[in-house]
């Protein structure tokens, strides 16, 4: 055998061994800025919350709170917290339809460029852009928290978005397709600011689905358990939304990402 053919074998094996390690270099990359903007995430809804407790509380006039009898008391009692409780699914719910449809915006924008950079299908990239972002931001903006609901003992209705309000999400699922299919041709680490602008819409998303059940500020005092949560329900979707799905939909994505050994 010449050196020519061992050097020849030795590439060839080289490039073999570089599917998995290209993927877990890009995993690798992308997870400090996914658990950064969680953090981030975290404390923007946090102070979010804060203010709007803090307001809505400094609305209510001291007479509203006033009660003429001590046998109305109990009544009174309740039907304040029975306020509070819809003041808090209401604020929640305003803030959680606006960073959902910001996550899929990110999401298909992401995902799209994934696949579009390997394979040139237009048309076939925005409709995985498409189930990706649908699919992979409802996991983790509404079916891993409220798991995790149910983990801390709280029952809580189900929202799902692309049924209740589908005019609202597949809009920006769309046009972050589109997004997507303009910036493939994006400088090689571009997208780790994407994907960190992902991470931070999907965290929002996800904590505001929970303060409603939770409470305003109630989820501030589970704040360890919360970030554990949320740190789950969204990088564990979104890295596999960035990354893994596109790659999974065309071998001619595997082949060239692991042949090459590139980060997207």
């Amino acid at each position: 055998m010449t050196a020519s053919s061992h050097n020849h074998e030795s590439h060839e094996h080289c490039d073999h061994d570089h599917g998995p390690s290209a993927l877990l270099t890009e995993l690798r990359e992308h997870v400090p800025f996914s658990v950064l903007a969680v953090t981030i995430g975290l404390i923007v809804a946090g102070t979010l919350c804060i203010f709007g407790d803090g307001f809505s509380r400094s609305a209510i006039s001291p007479a509203e709170h006033h009660i003429e009898s001590i046998d109305h008391a109990h009544n009174h009692e309740e039907e304040l917290a029975s306020d509070d409780h819809n003041h808090d699914n209401a604020f929640a719910e305003r803030f959680f339809h606006l960073f959902h449809p910001a996550h899929m915006l990110f999401s298909a924008a992401a995902t799209t460029a994934m696949f579009f950079r390997y394979e040139r299908k237009w048309l076939k990239a925005i409709i995985i852009g498409l189930i990706g972002a649908v699919g992979v931001c409802g996991m983790s903006d509404i079916v891993m928290p409220h798991v995790s609901l149910s983990i801390l003992g709280i029952q809580a209705p189900w929202h799902l978005c692309i049924i209740e309000h589908t005019d609202v999400v597949l809009p920006f699922a769309f046009i972050g397709s589109i997004i997507g299919l303009a910036a493939a041709g994006a400088a090689k680490h571009s997208t780790l600011l994407s994907h960190s602008m992902h991470v931070l819409a999907s965290t929002m998303a996800s904590i505001f689905y929970m303060v409603g059940p939770l409470g305003m500020v109630g989820w501030i005092d589970v704040l360890g358990k919360v970030f554990l949560f949320v740190v789950l329900a969204v990088m564990i979707p979104c890295c596999l939304s960035d990354i893994v799905f596109p790659l999974l939909m065309s071998r001619t994505n595997r082949d060239e990402y692991f042949a090459t050994g590139h980060t997207h």
